[in-house]
Formats: structure tokens, C-alpha cells, sequence
């Protein structure tokens, strides 16, 4: 008979899964990745697992959404926390004079990405391997329940400055590929290479 489990329980079994897999997944990749390591670092019987996920891929898709709410929820903090210090109109702030203020709030947003399995799944490849797995109506309740105000936001200052937006997702991808050189570009110069980058970027939307 399956163990019973209380709430804690489970949720520390969740959180336990979802821990060892961002750092698998950052290790090893989606494919490598196993079930059975999984269950090995939670240290739970392999049958718990698939109390709480059908599949690897679930799983996967699971961690991957918590740290895209991380993202977005860092740089919707980081943009309320300008328009209030900066005195900004909450209907049409004006972020003219926020070019040092925005390019912070991306980069820390890039440092959660590149710390996380983001970085991984940036990937289509990898990205496809999990997608092929997860169910239809999964991925569409995602969709309709995805309401990203970072993307909202720059893809709205790209616009409205004659840019296209997914030029624009594609330079930030293009910089946290190029953080996967952090030691070529040297550790002391990493954050300043980003941040110098992140502020062209920031200034051509901006102006």
C-alpha cells in the first residue's frame, strides 16, 4: 500500500525534485537526466516520484515554469520600484531617464536566467524534448495563463521605437549565451561585459 503523505510532506518532496533537477538539468542536460538520480538526490523510492509526476519531462516542465514566474516577477518588482522612486505615471511611465535603473533590473533578471535552467532551455532542442512529453492541454492552460510583464514591457518599448520585438528578445538571449563564456571574458569582467551590453540595448529602446 502507497505511503500516505501529509501536506509538509509532499511539499517538501516537491521542492526536494524541483531542487535536483534545475541542477541536473544545469549538469547534464535534459536527456541525461534522469528519473532514477532524481529519486537518487531527493532520496525518495523511485515509486514516489510518479505520486507526484507522470513523467521526467513534467517534472522538468514544472521547474522550468517556477523560475519563468522568478524572471518575470524580479522584473516586474524591479520596474514598480522605478516608476514609484522615480515619481512615474503608473498608466504611461515615461522611462526616458531610466536607462541606469532598467539595465539593472535586466541584468539581475540575466543573472537569475543564468543561474537556473533557463540557461538550458534557451536551447530548442532541449526545449523540445520536454515539450514533446507534456500534454496538450498543459501547454495551452500555460498559454492563457501567461501574462509575462517583462515581456509586456519591452516588447511595448520596442514598438513603440519602430523595433521588432523578437529582434530584441533575440539580443537578450544572444547575451545570456555569450555569459556561458564567463571564463573566457574573465570573472572580474563578466558582470560589467553584461551590464555594458544590457545598457546598449536598454539606451536603443529607450530613445
Amino acid at each position: 500500500m502507497p505511503k500516505l503523505y501529509s501536506e509538509e510532506e509532499k511539499r517538501q518532496i516537491i521542492e526536494k525534485l524541483k531542487k535536483e533537477a534545475n541542477i541536473l538539468m544545469l549538469e547534464k542536460g535534459v536527456k541525461k537526466t534522469t528519473v532514477d538520480e532524481l529519486v537518487k538526490r531527493a532520496g525518495i523510492p523511485k515509486g514516489t516520484f510518479y505520486l507526484f509526476y507522470p513523467s521526467k519531462e513534467m517534472l522538468l516542465y514544472d521547474v522550468s515554469q517556477d523560475f519563468h514566474e522568478q524572471v518575470d516577477c524580479y522584473i516586474a518588482n524591479g520596474v514598480h520600484k522605478i516608476i514609484r522612486d522615480k515619481k512615474l505615471s503608473m498608466k504611461e511611465p515615461d522611462f526616458s531617464d531610466c536607462v541606469e535603473e532598467l539595465t539593472d533590473v535586466i541584468l539581475g533578471a540575466m543573472e537569475i536566467t543564468y543561474h537556473s535552467c533557463l540557461k538550458v532551455l534557451l536551447n530548442p532542442g532541449s526545449m523540445n524534448l520536454i515539450l514533446s512529453k507534456i500534454p496538450d492541454e498543459v501547454i495551452e492552460n500555460h498559454r492563457k495563463d501567461d501574462s509575462s510583464i517583462g515581456g509586456g514591457l519591452f516588447k511595448g518599448l520596442a514598438v513603440k521605437n519602430g523595433m521588432s520585438a523578437e529582434a530584441v528578445v533575440g539580443a537578450f538571449m544572444m547575451i545570456i549565451f555569450g555569459g556561458m563564456y564567463k571564463r573566457e571574458i574573465g570573472e572580474t569582467n563578466w558582470k560589467e561585459s553584461m551590464r555594458i551590453v544590457i545598457r546598449g540595448i536598454v539606451f536603443q529602446l529607450l530613445s
